[in-house]
């Protein structure tokens, strides 16, 4: 990412994949095995997401992140589904809301301005 705003926003991401794959993914039960596949699969989504709107511009660049802000709203409503699931790891599914509430809003700021105003970026 060439702006600070977009370097910061990569790396609340990462951190956030980093932390549930450590924390909250590992501890879901098997019974409940399709929560663990779909919370992976919506977070590979908005790291794929990401990097498209970083290399694109305009238009397109919106659409991605709206599509981040679509994926994000959907692994909040998973976290919360795992909340009620798995008693014994709140802590830790609670400190990933946390962490994803903080990309969702660095998200939407993004959104309101997409485009850097520096001419930087080449």
């Amino acid at each position: 990412m060439h702006n600070d705003k977009g370097f910061n926003l990569y790396n609340k991401v990462i951190k956030y994949d980093q932390y549930i794959r450590k924390y909250v993914a590992i501890s879901i039960p098997n019974v409940h095995r399709d929560l663990r596949i779909r919370l992976l699969d919506e977070n590979y989504n908005l790291i794929r997401y990401l990097h498209e709107a970083e290399y694109t511009k305009g238009n397109i660049r919106l659409k991605n992140i709206t599509e981040m802000l679509v994926t994000l709203s959907m692994l909040d409503l998973i976290s919360s589904e795992l909340l009620e699931i798995c008693k014994d790891n709140k802590k830790h599914i609670e400190t990933s809301i946390g962490l994803l509430t903080e990309i969702k809003n660095m998200t939407y700021s993004w959104r309101k301005n997409p485009e850097p105003n520096d001419k930087t970026d080449s």
